[in-house]
């Protein structure tokens, strides 16, 4: 029986995270797919689902979930042993989870901030017609953060700590997004991508 409906873009989005976490996650699912260039994501039907008319939203349990972190942070939840996050019989518990919390939260501010600022600009044709240099300002806050994010990568395979978590889904993400938008990556940025990609449990295309 599948017990989790995802809706989706026709095209990538951050979906694609919650996708890679049900497979990681060994989880039965299905997913409906939205074209968003026929605004299918304003329908009532899809608007009765998610009032705010965006994807990822998961129902479960005849309940509706949104935010792409926070359904992978659910869905770990129900999962017995908690893969995707650190376990509480692990030595430094909390600073292990600090660790995944931090990671996080650095690249939600300090990298997807101007990300999706940069990509309004340049995919979405400015629609709220962005000051001229707004996007060099953008990338160039990008440029200084990128060394502290691929800095956590020298010493440990995962970007969060010695294991796989759903930081590495995140920054898998973000990374890949911002190659789409032509910002270059660290070579090790490049490697890093690679070798999650290279795992069982990606989603394949």
């Amino acid at each position: 029986m599948i017990g989790y409906t995802l809706y989706k873009y026709t095209h990538p989005s951050r979906a694609e995270t919650v996708v890679w976490a049900l497979q990681e996650l060994g989880l039965d699912y299905e997913t409906k797919e939205l074209n968003a260039y026929k605004f299918e994501q304003r329908s009532p039907e899809f608007l009765a689902i998610n009032p705010f008319g965006k994807v990822p939203t998961m129902t479960h349990d005849g309940k509706h979930f949104t935010e792409s972190l926070a359904i992978i942070e659910y869905l770990n939840d129900l999962h017995p042993d908690r893969p995707l996050t650190p376990s509480h019989n692990d030595d430094n518990y909390a600073e292990k989870n600090y660790k995944l919390r931090q990671v996080i939260s650095f690249g939600m501010i300090e990298l997807e901030s101007y990300v999706w600022i940069l990509t309004k600009i340049k995919v979405l044709d400015n629609y709220e017609n962005w000051p001229e240099g707004t996007a060099e300002k953008c990338i160039t806050n990008i440029q200084n953060a990128l060394p502290i994010a691929t800095s956590w990568l020298d010493s440990q395979e995962y970007i969060a700590g010695d294991r796989f978590s759903l930081a590495d889904i995140y920054y898998h993400h973000l990374f890949n997004w911002l190659k789409m938008l032509g910002v270059s990556l660290p070579e090790q940025a490049k490697a890093y991508v690679k070798r999650l990609s290279a795992r069982e449990n990606f989603p394949k295309k």
